[in-house]
């Protein structure tokens, strides 16, 4: 160019700016998995941290399997199923050894039906939905206004897919079994607060 000269400057039409600036809002954002867990089991005071806190939990647990009424005071009607063993990091329910998956959903059926007679749910979000690093899953009356049609009916818990933390699980009673949906990542939704 030569010198003197100015490039004209582009400029968007108003009009094509909030057409824009509508469309990116439009875009959902995903939350990030808890991925950085903080827990240190040489170091009990870091086990304090909220994101900790079921870790602290794992550590004073008598039995394989335990469960906490679930502190959350949005969540009145909520329990929670935990497996003892955890290691550092975060954890979900396929880094567990088969046979403890197994006893951990099972605890937590029977647990549910001890609970809510007939009419439960157990759940375990994905890890883009998780606020604790300690592997879990969430017992609660399963919501009247939930689409319980579809997923996969299983009657043994051993057959249970084994989903990774990317991905949400919920079962609830069906037909003498259990029927397990794999279709939501915030899956402690379907169940009542």
């Amino acid at each position: 160019m030569r010198r003197g000269l100015r490039r004209p400057e582009f400029a968007w039409p108003r009009a094509v700016q909030l057409a824009l600036l509508t469309v990116f809002a439009l875009i959902p954002s995903v939350p990030m998995p808890v991925v950085d867990c903080p827990c240190d089991h040489t170091r009990p005071e870091s086990m304090r941290e909220r994101v900790c806190s079921l870790c602290g939990t794992a550590e004073r647990a008598r039995t394989r399997v335990y469960f906490l009424k679930d502190i959350n005071p949005h969540k009145p009607s909520r329990h929670l199923a935990l497996p003892k063993a955890h290691d550092a990091g975060f954890q979900s329910t396929v880094h567990l050894p088969p046979d403890l998956r197994s006893d951990l959903w099972r605890g937590a059926a029977e647990r549910a039906e001890q609970l809510y007679p007939g009419a439960w749910g157990v759940a375990q979000n994905s890890h883009y939905f998780r606020t604790q690093c300690h592997a879990h899953l969430h017992i609660g009356p399963l919501s009247p206004e939930v689409d319980d049609t579809g997923g996969q009916l299983y009657s043994r818990f051993e057959d249970f897919p084994n989903v990774g933390p990317e991905r949400g699980v919920w079962m609830h009673p069906k037909q003498g079994g259990y029927c397990v949906h794999l279709d939501r990542d915030l899956a402690e939704i379907v169940l009542v607060r």
